[in-house]
């Protein structure tokens, strides 16, 4: 499960002016058309952390999906740690 707090770089007891603020400042940093002289697999691979940016802020926006998320992700138990820990690496690292 991806923490959108994460994402954003906000704590999870970050107000709403806060999401905001984080969901300005990424959505600059990784919009393609913003990154000037970055190659097509650059441009594509900010595209990619701009949709988890957008869905992020979609979720911690909106009252209700910000508490169904904190609900779901403090009732996370990982039956696989190491399939976690895998899944963790390749949004980060590929």
């Amino acid at each position: 499960m991806i923490n959108h707090f994460s994402v954003l770089g906000v704590k999870p007891s970050a107000k709403e002016d806060d999401i905001k603020k984080a969901y300005k400042r990424l959505s600059n940093k990784y919009h393609p058309d913003k990154l000037l002289g970055a190659s097509e697999d650059e441009k594509q691979r900010a595209g990619a952390e701009l949709q988890r940016v957008k869905k992020a802020y979609e979720v911690l926006s909106d009252a209700k999906l910000r508490n169904a998320f904190i609900k779901d992700f403090n009732n996370v138990i990982v039956t696989d740690p190491a399939a976690a820990m895998r899944e963790l690496w390749d949004q980060y690292y590929s």
